[in-house]
């Protein structure tokens, strides 16, 4: 980057208060927030969320936030918490072109500053689409997945500038104090890959959304930052990622919208087990057990590089188990919650189809592609292959099989006020709805004290 592209960001985010936005980026970030809320609410059991929420519990703090367990304070741990919960499943959705997730710190972050504020649901949704267009340009270039190749978290980079300029936009900071934001942003950025199938990986999507939350309030606090991290050659921020001179360009910024590149996510686990598991799922009918000798898998290298556990002993580790998806989809079983479950690990099927599973990187292979062989010996060879996976770009969801979704993961939670929750983010935009939203979370957790289930109070 350079000086000049600093400043471009900073007007970019300054200026979004009166910035037109088109329609269809609208309801992008609502499908976005729908999608978001679903994946959260469903990790509220897991151990990490649960560890961070008990920690902040202990700090005491005072703020209008409310995180997903129904909890208020202040809005930077209240977006550590929700953030964390956004990625604890990893079935959020992500900006394919640059592997970033970027709803997960932005959505928290917007929410987060936007109910300590006061910030209307409108102005709480420009902050959302103003975050998700600085991070997924930044990632552009091919930056994210080079980010991902050398080792680094793209999401855990790239969360910290969608999640500070999504907070400056609420608090309404001058591009002067957006600059000190987002030198402060940098320095803080990290997370590295090799966290993935550990509770640390969905850590640092929370910590990004912390991390700009109290980058944009410090910098309106007139703390200060080096700006030049995104102008020096040889000490910038990409080039000290990557140790050698790198830059990304925002010159796009406002005229192309990256969130009309979005794409949310049918199973859950890693995107970069999804096309093999999908070919394994329609090879299942066609799996000769008592005959199979190998099973041959061929993926983008970046695949195996994140993807690649030869097999899983914990269902975190599953969802980075290229090796345990391809079991699971050729014994006909889905990479949905039921996937991932602690007995589905240990099923020895799954794990002995695992250990029988090859898989081999391809140059030529897309990211959102695979192709398989099934190898019966004498039998002969059973091959499939698919050039496009569900929730790519080429075959993206549909809002019905995002509600679907949706649904799927909180009515266990919310009983009937599922729909109800799904109507108020799909009309997001509309006053009031912010308020209908912390209701509906809010009775879970007083359910949940009162020792009864949203479903049993609704009778």
């Amino acid at each position: 980057m350079t000086l000049s592209q600093l400043s471009t960001i900073a007007r970019f985010v300054a200026t979004a208060p009166e910035r037109a936005l088109a329609a269809d980026v609208i309801e992008t970030a609502k499908q976005c927030l729908v999608d978001w809320t679903a994946v959260s609410l469903a990790a509220r059991h897991d151990a990490g969320p649960m560890a961070t929420r008990r920690l902040i519990e202990q700090w005491h703090t005072h703020g209008q936030a409310c995180n997903l367990y129904g909890d208020t304070g202040a809005a930077a741990p209240m977006a550590l918490v929700n953030a964390s919960l956004s990625h604890s499943l990893d079935y959020d959705d992500m900006h394919f072109a640059t592997t970033f997730h970027p709803s997960g710190p932005t959505w928290a972050t917007a929410l987060a500053i936007g109910m300590d504020r006061g910030a209307t649901e409108e102005q709480m949704l420009r902050a959302f689409v103003t975050g998700y267009e600085v991070g997924a340009t930044m990632g552009c270039g091919d930056v994210g997945p080079r980010l991902a190749d050398a080792g680094w978290h793209p999401t855990g980079i790239l969360g910290h500038f969608s999640a500070t300029s999504a907070a400056a936009v609420l608090l309404r900071l001058p591009a002067s104090q957006i600059a000190v934001a987002l030198g402060l942003a940098a320095t803080q950025a990290a997370g590295l890959q090799a966290s993935g199938g550990t509770m640390a990986k969905p850590y640092h999507v929370g910590k990004s959304a912390m991390n700009g939350v109290l980058a944009a309030e410090l910098a309106a606090l007139g703390m200060d930052a080096n700006t030049r991290l995104f102008d020096e050659a040889e000490a910038g921020f990409l080039s000290v990622l990557f140790q050698r001179p790198a830059a990304a360009s925002f010159d796009s910024l406002g005229r192309t919208w990256q969130i009309r590149g979005n794409t949310f996510k049918p199973y859950a686990s890693c995107q970069l087990t999804h096309a093999a598991h999908e070919v394994a799922r329609g090879l299942a009918g066609r799996l000769e057990r008592c005959m199979l000798r190998q099973v041959r898998v061929w993926v983008h290298p970046l695949a195996i590089k994140v993807a690649g556990r030869p097999g899983a002993s914990t269902p975190m580790e599953g969802k980075f188990s290229i090796a345990y998806c391809v079991s699971l989809g050729l014994l006909g079983h889905d990479a949905d919650m039921t996937g991932f479950l602690p007995e589905r690990i240990a099923d020895p099927d799954v794990r002995k189809l695992a250990a029988m599973t090859r898989v081999i990187p391809d140059d030529d292979t897309e990211r959102c592609a695979a192709r398989i062989e099934l190898d019966h010996g004498a039998a002969g060879v059973v091959r499939g292959e698919i050039n496009a996976v569900r929730g790519s770009p080429g075959r993206p969801m549909t809002w019905n099989e995002l509600e679907e979704k949706f649904l799927s993961l909180t009515r266990p939670i919310l009983g009937d006020s599922a729909a109800q929750l799904l109507l108020v983010l799909r009309n997001f935009e509309r006053p009031g709805q912010l308020a209908e939203f912390v209701r509906i979370v809010r009775m879970t957790r007083d359910n949940a004290i009162a020792g009864t289930t949203a479903t049993e109070t609704q009778r």
